[in-house]
């Protein structure tokens, strides 16, 4: 990642309640339509905040929340209660230290414009992934009217470029929304 990182000083902004408002939990559980998920990746989870929100709609996953800032995994450790399904981790740029084919579901919400080799995390992921598991991919719309919070329109990434990344790391049966308020989401199959 490179200087349009999230500085992690403004971490206190990710646990904003208004956040749920905009990217709706349900809408992007109901867009990623796995049924029944035993084991989630969140990279890039920040606080955790929008990660216990989707936790909260699968209660019976275990969800490993990485980040490659410590601050951000020693908050998280600090926010969830002790006997929590979240695991916190802090992970190396594009490696994440599991075993091949470990999780139904990966998602990245808000931290794709921030990728400087997407294609390298892309691979990492569909190796983690097990075969029909789903890569989600939420971030700011690359959209003027969308700019009202988040990082600057230079610096958003739009759905065609996500889309062809996701097709170049042979994931299939991808479909993409701008159904959420300033965000678009993309989401793809391992087949």
């Amino acid at each position: 990642m490179e200087d349009k990182k999230f500085n992690p000083e403004h971490r206190k902004k990710l646990n904003d309640p208004e956040r749920l408002e905009k990217l709706e939990p349900g809408k992007i559980w109901a867009f990623i339509d796995y049924k029944k998920p035993e084991r989630i990746i969140d990279i890039g989870a920040g606080t955790a905040f929008i990660t216990a929100a989707l936790g909260d709609l699968m209660p019976k996953a275990l969800i490993d929340a990485y980040d490659i800032e410590p601050v951000m995994v020693e908050e998280m450790r600090s926010n969830l209660p002790e006997y929590s399904r979240i695991t916190p981790h802090l992970m190396a740029d594009n490696e994440l230290p599991v075993e091949d084919e470990y999780a139904d579901v990966v998602w990245l919400i808000n931290l794709f414009h921030e990728l400087r080799k997407p294609h390298l995390l892309l691979k990492e992921i569909k190796r983690v992934l097990k075969p029909n598991g789903k890569l989600l991919i939420i971030d700011w719309a690359k959209r003027e009217d969308a700019c009202e919070s988040g990082p600057p329109l230079e610096h958003r990434v739009d759905e065609a470029t996500i889309t062809s990344l996701m097709v170049d790391a042979d994931f299939s049966n991808i479909k993409a929304t701008e159904e959420f308020t300033d965000h678009l989401g993309v989401v793809g199959t391992k087949l």
